[in-house]
């Protein structure tokens, strides 16, 4: 697949023991326990200074030991993260071939929260207001490198089911009015719940559309049906946690317009990743490089008359 970052990852080593306590040789800075979650020494985990990814910092060696390999569930600073840099790889593509935006994991929280409120008081639609955080996720104000999703053909949610431990990519397509659901895990059971998860964007998305002139084709009433969940099927499956990669690459199979592989393989895709990042992080660093997106706010500027 084509990168979002720049560079090509197979001229870049870095060092991440496939497991700890393995005869491969490594630096002093790696633990010798079998503890995934204690893989360095203490006080060998730290970046100094962080490395900045525009949306968060990523302070620890642990955050890319995760990232890259397989059995490991990803975190919401994963995926925010790159789910980031997908958004900056479409806005700033001089030929993108999908008008798309993407939703963050406090999106998430924020719509299910809103859906149990709005469930709970009987459908009261007083709850969706145009000042509402949602409502502004729509405008595009909400996250670095956001876009209208009027603007948009497509929308991609991070979606945890958070009683199986699981995430789950949601794609909505606007003209169609239905959000395509990808699980790598599929089953009777975890289809069951992930349509279960998708269904506050489905029921409260129509009505905040109705907010906003620009989703209304001539002058026509938005329809506040709520959109149909559609499951998609053929797709390779996961056989340990590495739901989070999954969501992530299924994003990017379709953002670049190609099939996704009915054989998926985990570690050269969560490879691929963790060193694409190491090595655009460490060039910002050495280069002092900050897009627009990522930079401070800049100051009101001097007189200097």
């Amino acid at each position: 697949m084509d990168t979002w970052l720049p560079g090509n990852s197979n001229t870049v080593m870095l060092y991440l023991p496939r497991a700890v306590g393995t005869a491969t040789r490594r630096p002093s800075s790696f633990s010798t326990r079998h503890d995934k979650e204690k893989v360095y020494l203490k006080g060998k985990d730290k970046i100094v200074p962080p490395f900045r990814f525009g949306v968060e910092d990523v302070a620890t060696k642990m955050w890319f030991h995760k990232l890259a390999y397989p059995g490991q569930c990803l975190t919401n600073s994963h995926l925010d993260i790159i789910f980031y840099y997908l958004r900056k790889k479409g806005k700033y593509a001089k030929e993108p071939k999908v008008k798309f935006t993407t939703t963050d994991c406090l999106f998430f929280k924020t719509i299910h929260a809103l859906y149990e409120k709005f469930i709970a008081q009987k459908k009261n639609l007083s709850l969706i207001t145009a000042q509402h955080a949602i409502a502004d996720y729509i405008r595009g104000r909400k996250m670095l490198c956001g876009s209208p999703w009027h603007l948009c053909d497509h929308v991609f949610f991070i979606i945890h089911m958070e009683t199986e431990s699981h995430w789950i990519l949601g794609r909505l397509n606007i003209e169609e009015r239905r959000v395509y659901m990808y699980n790598s895990l599929s089953t009777a059971m975890k289809d069951s719940a992930a349509i279960k998860a998708c269904q506050p964007f489905a029921v409260l998305l129509p009505h905040f559309f109705a907010l906003f002139d620009e989703f209304k084709k001539e002058n026509k009433p938005i329809c506040l049906d709520p959109f149909e969940v559609v499951k998609v099927d053929g797709l390779p499956q996961q056989t340990s946690n590495d739901c989070g990669c999954f969501v992530a690459s299924f994003a990017e199979y379709f953002i670049d317009m190609k099939p996704i592989p009915p054989i998926f393989d985990v570690e050269k895709h969560r490879d691929r990743l963790a060193v694409l990042f190491y090595k655009y992080a460490r060039m910002k660093e050495v280069e002092f490089i900050d897009s627009e997106d990522e930079a401070p706010p800049k100051g009101p500027k001097k007189n200097l008359s």
